[in-house]
This record gives structure tokens, sequence and C-alpha cells, in this order.
């Protein structure tokens, strides 16, 4: 018998005995939600021995004691039990107790508690004949322009667990509008099954084969099904309807669950511009309702049909030849969609004409987070096709899924609207067509034998190669030595110059365009920042620091101090805002930062993966609307969500990586109505990485910042920053900053074991250079470069035997 339970890790245990181990629900009930499991697989509480039920109370008794300590506010009371059979809800054949924390007011009228398992049976208490305080709580959507139904949907698909959608008709700009938190859920581990039907064949067809394109993105990323959508084929159905109407979705998170029953099928105007009507039931409120809907859309789900090629082509044509003769399909609200390029955008796309033009077959273009990298591909594609004459063919390979679903929505919007409407086709997950007009493949997938066979036998016009900092992987090696094209544009979000440099070698060494922070606020889809460094009270001396980072137990209990959070906040009060985002070392950092900030009357959140986070999706939300001032988060926002109204980031964690650290920045840099600047508070420390992250700020105009301009700026320099944007850093901070910038003989040593810090590896001669040294200066006090780096132990064995032999020569 296999069981999820145990591929738990025991550093994810929350405490164990010599019989049984506790852990935290994935799915939890409410934050802290327990399950205190056995050893050994046993299926049910009357399987288990007496020894094995003991040492499992034992654990309840143990488990309840930490999360009294540990949970704010302490709970009111538990709900503990188990389930033993299917007939009794158990759907892991592993015992398992539950230890539930409760809270009064968590529901109406709590009495009968697991009574409720058989729902309408739980309080005998309640007054029959009068409405019960959980009598269904309705609300209802009319559309545009004052409740849109997407309003109510969007922040609970984030963070939502399961997630089903019923509609009629399935258009792209509907996708366009659910993608986002559509991979947000899926990101989060969410499960999603969308049914859509051919009624009237009104769904269009390109729609369908993008939602099973996505299917496949999902599945390569995550290895696992977390996207499934079907087609409902009316004629097929037993109950032969002569219509099919239904749009319905039942949506479960953290802590509750929601049907929308209505008028919404998956467009734009449907969820946002539209007048449509919508009823939506939480599923504390209606139980029998959601159950109703659960039933009725699995009976659906079974006689539907997977997407796959065969079934998309047929319908395809069915529905050619269908609204030839009965209707117009959607029509594009160009306003929505920018065909034209922006002001850097045309300078990058005369940059790669011009390189074209010279006889070049790939460059690199460096874009910041937020300015449009995707859109500029496709006008670059755009631009190929007009050259040649024709819709040009055109490969997108990247390494996740949210790119690659961006990127075909992107470039399939562009080019059918400069040529004729072309075919997509997806090479992952369980889809391997390379033959379509426009092809997305994940470089996992291609990057497999049977891949770069089939890569050698194909051409395109144009690949794109997005997340080329990645380049250097022996996947994307075997795929670029494979590739027969016209053109290849490697893309990278990441603004380094070291690495910068590095990915361009690969790309011929033509680094066409470099879009930064201060091109993206020179055009205004970014805002200026204010940064702002104070004197941290930690000696950072004292943290152990190994393979690059700082050991996270001892950076833990260093950090969580009052003393420093004291600093923070008159710092706070100097420079305010309206909604923050506060980085943190660790689950505990972020719950005692959470707790303190509340202490000051803040209205604050922490969330992170794993047991005591607050809810996700009601998070988001409340920081949206401006219910929630700071959100206190661990490794989950450096990337992949953005938030325009955030106005101020708040660095609690000493980040050693420069690309985590610009993609935390990033974070509030997005324009938003109303927004004029971000605020960035950071603590500045006695340790290299925080001279590091000085010269990362003092890199984001035109020009590449060393420890030179480190310098310079420290002795009075104005620094070349985009315009707008102020560094502000204490003077005790500043002198801490001058105790690490490498001065004599040692400082192209000491810049070389910082850079090797940074890129967790041996750093090369040009990279140094790079950085304003001299390689020469390196060589000189060892002999050599090589001898040099094998003193400091950063060559591997075989490169040393190489060494060694022919050293002399």
């Amino acid at each position: 018998m296999t069981s999820p339970f145990v591929s738990h890790s025991p550093t994810d245990w929350i405490t164990a005995n010599e019989a049984a181990f506790a852990v935290f629900d994935r799915f939890p009930v409410t934050p802290g939600h327990a399950l205190v499991v056995t050893h050994r697989v046993v299926a049910t509480w009357f399987e288990a021995t007496a020894a094995e039920q003991s040492a499992l109370m034992s654990l309840v008794n143990e488990v309840k004691a930490i999360l009294d300590e540990r949970l704010t506010p302490k709970p009111d009371g538990y709900n503990v039990g188990f389930n033993a059979g299917a007939a009794a809800g158990q759907t892991v054949p592993h015992l398992h107790i539950h230890v539930i924390p409760r809270y009064r007011g968590d529901v109406a009228d709590p009495r009968g508690g697991i009574r409720h398992v058989i729902p309408g049976k739980g309080n005998y208490l309640a007054d029959k004949e009068s409405p019960s305080a959980t009598q269904p709580g309705l609300t209802l959507t009319t559309g545009h322009p004052d409740s849109p139904l997407w309003n109510e949907l969007s922040w609970r698909l984030a963070g939502a667990k399961f997630v089903d959608v019923l509609v009629s008709f399935v258009q792209l700009s509907g996708l366009d509008v659910i993608e986002e938190r559509l991979f947000e859920a899926i990101r989060n581990d969410g499960r999603v099954r969308i049914l859509v039907s051919d009624y009237l064949y009104i769904s269009d067809a390109k729609a369908l084969w993008r939602l099973m394109g996505w299917m496949n993105v999902a599945f390569e990323e995550f290895n696992e099904p977390r996207l499934h959508a079907k087609l409902i084929e009316t004629t097929r159905l037993p109950s032969s309807p002569t219509s099919f109407h239904p749009k319905a979705w039942q949506i479960s998170d953290d802590s509750s669950g929601l049907i929308v029953v209505g008028s919404s099928n998956l467009s734009r105007p449907a969820l946002q511009t539209g007048v449509e009507w919508n009823l939506l039931s939480d599923r504390k409120a209606a139980p029998d309702a959601h159950e109703k809907v659960r039933l009725e859309f699995s009976s659906l789900w079974d006689a539907a049909s997977d997407l796959n090629s065969d079934l998309l082509k047929k319908y395809a044509e069915k529905a050619k030849s269908f609204r030839s003769v009965h209707f117009e399909p959607e029509r594009i609200d160009e306003r929505e969609h920018p065909y034209n390029p922006r002001p850097w955008q045309s300078e990058a796309l005369a940059a790669l004409l011009k390189i074209r033009a010279a006889g070049y077959g790939r460059a690199l273009v460096a874009v910041a987070t937020g300015m449009g990298k995707t859109w500029l591909a496709a006008f670059d594609a755009r631009q190929v096709g007009v050259a040649i004459g024709r819709r040009p063919r055109v490969l997108v390979i990247a390494h996740r899924a949210h790119i690659l679903a961006q990127a075909e929505a992107a470039i399939s919007l562009v080019l059918d609207h400069a040529f004729c409407e072309g075919t997509t086709s997806w090479y992952i997950g369980g889809s391997s067509e390379l033959d379509g007009d426009l092809v997305i493949a994940s470089v996992q997938k291609l990057s497999r034998p049977s891949g770069l066979d089939r890569l050698a036998e194909a051409h395109f016009d144009i690949v794109v190669m997005d997340e080329v900092h990645h380049a250097h992987a022996p996947s994307y090696r075997r795929v670029l030595a494979r590739l027969h094209a016209g053109f290849i544009l490697g893309l990278t979000a990441t603004p380094e110059r070291t690495d910068g440099v590095d990915v361009a070698s690969i790309f011929d060494d033509n680094l066409a365009y470099h879009a930064s922070i201060g091109d993206g606020i020179a055009e205004e889809s970014l805002v200026p920042f204010n940064y702002v460094g104070i004197k941290d009270t930690v000696d950072f001396g004292q943290i152990p620091w190994r393979n690059g980072r700082f050991a996270v137990e001892e950076l833990e209990e260093r950090v969580i101090r009052s003393e420093r959070m004291d600093r923070l906040w008159l710092t706070m009060q100097k420079h305010p805002a309206d909604r923050t985002i506060v980085f943190c070392c660790s689950r505990r950092h972020a719950l005692f930062t959470r707790d303190w900030l509340r202490g000051k009357g803040v209205p604050a959140a922490a969330v992170f993966s794993g047991g005591f986070s607050d809810s996700y999706s009601e998070s988001l939300e409340k920081l949206r609307r401006g219910n929630l001032q700071c959100l206190c988060v661990v490794d989950m926002f450096n990337e992949g969500l953005d938030i325009p109204a955030v106005d101020r980031v708040i660095m609690l964690r000493p980040t050693e990586s420069k690309v985590i650290f610009l993609q935390q920045l990033g974070r509030g840099l997005r324009a938003s109505e109303g927004k004029t600047r971000l605020i960035v508070i950071d603590f500045v420390g006695n340790h290299r990485i925080f001279a590091q992250r000085l010269i990362h700020i003092l890199s984001l105009h035109k020009a590449a910042a060393n420890w030179t301009t480190l310098t310079k700026w420290l002795n009075g320099e104005t620094p070349d920053l985009p315009d707008g944007c102020l560094v502000d850093v204490e003077l005790e901070a500043k002198d801490l900053i001058r105790q690490f910038i490498p001065t004599g003989p040692s400082q192209a040593i000491e810049a070389y074991r910082a850079m090797r810090d940074e890129l967790g590896r041996r750093p090369t001669v040009l990279e140094v250079f790079n950085q304003g040294f001299l390689p020469r200066a390196i060589a000189a006090h060892d002999g050599s470069w090589f001898e040099f780096c094998g003193s400091e132990g950063d060559l591997n064995e075989k490169e040393a035997q190489v060494c060694e032999q022919c050293g002399d020569w």
C-alpha cells in the first residue's frame, strides 16, 4: 500500500515519536490544521495496535500544545478526529488524526461540531422552524459597470485549491482575463478543470487549442495534471438536449468554497465589460447546493471528451462551416491590445533589423521585468514576416509555464492581425507537434533525444528563446546546437551585466538592446524609487556563510529582534506608504514581523507555503483593496506576481543573490494610477553582500557600476541614477560599507571572491574584466589564472589534473 504521507521529509514534521509523526495539512480547514500519522502504513484506527493508538493520542496532546504556543490569536477550541473507511469520508487509506484549531465566530453557529459530517443533522439544538444563522447568504453580481463577476472571482482564483468551470462557450478574450490568476492557482498547487461545450460552435477553435496548450504547459512544468480541459459534444450526451446553456464555477480555497451560477461564459464581456447576472453562494452557507453542483459537474465531466488534436481539427472545420452561415465570431477590441510598439521597443526592433542586415543569425535583448519583452518578440516576428513577404514560422522556447502561455497569446494575436490566421502547435507535456505556423515548446522536452532528432529536421524563420539566463544549462545548449532558423532571438528579464555579457557570448556577442529599469522609468511604465538604507543592528560576522548564503537557522535567530524592528518602525514613519511587501528570511521571521506590526496597529498578514500562513487569496485581495497595509512574505513574491499598487518594499532579509534582489525590487516598480514612486527600505549590515547590493542599485541606469563606482559615491560623487530616483543611506551604514571595499593588491582577488559568492560558480576572465579589474592582477598572485583558481578551490578534478600536467606549458 502506498501513501502520500510517507513522502514527507522529517524536516517537515512538527513533532514525532517512535510510532507516529505530525505534519501540517496541505489543504487546511483553518490555519494550523495538523495531521498526526502513523509511521507504519495502516489503513484505519481499528487496525492499529494499542501502542500505535497510544502514540497517536500522545502526539495529539503535543501538537495542541505547540499550536497554542505558536498561533496568534490562541485557538478557542479544537476539532480532533479521524475518518475510518471511504463511507466515512476517508480519502487516504493511511491512518491520520485531524487536529483542527477553531475560533469563536469562524462559523455562524458551531453547535454540533463533528455531527455536521451529515449536513442538516449536526445542530439538534437549532430551531428547525426558524431561519438558521447558517441559512444561505447569497451575493448577486450584475456586471458592468458596478459589479462585474471577475471582481469576485479573481482574488479567490489565485489561492484556490480546486476550481471547476462549466461554460457553454469560451473565447480568447476570456482566456486573456483568467490567464494570470489561473496560473497563480496552478503554481500554488491548485487543481483546475474547465468544461466547455460545442453548442452552436460558438466556442473559438483557437481558444480550445490554447486550452489544450495550457494543459500541456502545466503538465510539463509540474509533472502532474494540475489543469485539465474537456469538450462536451452535445449530440453525444445521453439526454440529447436541444440546447446547452449552463454557466457555473465552483472554487475551494484554504478556508471555504464558492459556487457561481448565472449568465457568464468565458469571454471578456461576460466577465468584465458586459451586463451579466450571476448568483454567488458560500459553501458553508449552502452545502447541499454545493454538493449538487459537484455531482452534476462530475456527471458532465465523465461524458465529455479530452481535448486532443484530432478532436479540435474536426471542431474547427465544423465551426468554420457553421459560422459562415449563422453568425460572426467574437471581434477583438484593438484598444485592449498594443499592436504598435512602445518607444523602447521601436529602438530595439531597429537594432535587430540592423543586426540581421549585417548578416548575423542571432542576438540577445535584455529587458527589465514589466516592460513587455514578450510583445517585443511578437513585433520582431512580425517584421521578419514583412521582410520575407509571408507569415513567418515561429518557434518559442522557454522553461516556465506561464511564460510560454503569455508568448503564445501575444505572438498569435500580432501575427493573426498582420497576416492570415495561422495554426499553433505545442511541443510540451503530452503534445509532440512541430508542424504549426507557431510552435510553443518547453526546453525540457525539446532537449530530449527524440525532440532533438525532430528539431534537426525542422526549419523556422525565427526562434524566440526566453529565460536565456539559463542558457548555460545543458538542455539549452543541446537545443541551440540543433536549431535551423533564419534568426534566433534571445530574451532575458534579468538585467545583469556580468551574466548578460556571459549569455551574450552564446548569441555571437550581439547584445542588441538593453532596456533597463531606468528606461522603464523614463517611459513611465515603471515608477522612480527612493532607496533608503539604514544601519543593521545584526552582527553578520557571527553568522556562518555556507555555499554562498547565510546559514538559515543562525540568521533567523539574529534577525528576530525587537530592537531591529524599532529601527525599521522609525524609518517607516518617515517614509509612509499605503501598501507594503516585507521580504522575510523564514516562516518564523514572517510571523514575528506580522505580529510585531499588528502590535503597532498596522493591518498585516504573513503568507508562505505550509502551516500557520494567513490565507493567500484573502491577503492578496485585502492588499489590493487597501484593507491590508503590510504583507510579510517568504520566497513567494520574488517573481510571477505583480500588484501595481504596492508603493513600498522592505528588505528584512539579507538577500545574497542579485537576481532575487532585483526581482524583489521589481515587485513595487510597476506604474499604477496615483502612484508616484516606490519606497525601498533596506538594512545595510557588516558583510560584503550589502556593498554588492548598493552596486546593483547604482547599476540601474545605463552605465554598469563596479567597486570603483561605489567608492566614488561613498566619497560624495553624484551617482548616475534614473530620473527621479534617490539613494539615501545613513552615514553609519556607509561606514560599514567602506570596510568591505577591496583595496591595494587584494582588490581584484576580493572582487573575484565576491562574484563567485554571488554567481554560485567560478567567474570567467571576461566577467572579472567587465567589473573593472585586470585578470593579470589575479594571475600574478599565483603565477597564472588557473593556478589562482586552483588555490581558491575552484577547479574540478579534471581541470586540476590538466593544470598539474600542463602547467609549465
